[in-house]
């Protein structure tokens, strides 16, 4: 069990009491991240990706033309522009992608995947899904579902909140 596995499992569960009690709700919440973070790291980190890295890849591997505008990655990966042009700086040092003159807006650049982009995160996809599934595992039947829909709703209401406050 690595060092950051130890420490989280050290800390107390307080997941009891999450259902009726928003601050118990957002405790579980951040722990939970504190976990899936982990998990992100001990995946991707062999393949030299943090995970906004590797979100960055997938959403050009799954985009029409698999080209994105950084500012459409930056509304995906929830960043400002300063830190989407340190993680595109990054990725293309790394040759991972590549900037090219977007032909719909002369100012514009779109940002598109390497064939050894395309190769990391495939390679990376296969070792975030294995370590998914690790933890999928130990969930009983219907809990997936009933999870992903209450996460659904959450998320529904940062995005809301997110965009009230203007933050894009």
């Amino acid at each position: 069990m690595s060092d950051s596995r130890g420490r989280l499992a050290a800390l107390p569960t307080v997941a009891a009491g999450a259902e009726d009690d928003p601050l118990a709700m957002f405790t579980t919440l951040a722990r939970t991240g504190l976990f899936l973070d982990a998990l992100q790291r001990e995946c991707l980190q062999p393949h030299g990706l943090s995970f906004n890295e590797y979100s960055v890849l997938r959403l050009l591997q799954r985009a029409p033309g698999r080209a994105l505008s950084p500012k459409a990655l930056r509304r995906e990966i929830v960043c400002t522009s300063g830190a989407m042009s340190k993680l595109l700086d990054r990725l293309q040092r790394a040759r991972r992608i590549r900037r090219r003159p977007d032909p719909d807006d002369r100012r514009g650049v779109l940002i598109e995947l390497t064939r050894t982009g395309d190769s990391v995160a495939d390679a990376a996809a296969a070792s975030y899904r294995a370590g998914r599934q690790r933890v999928l595992e130990r969930l009983r039947p219907g809990d997936v579902q009933s999870i992903g829909r209450r996460l659904a709703t959450l998320l529904a209401g940062f995005e809301a909140d997110y965009a009230e406050a203007g933050a894009d």
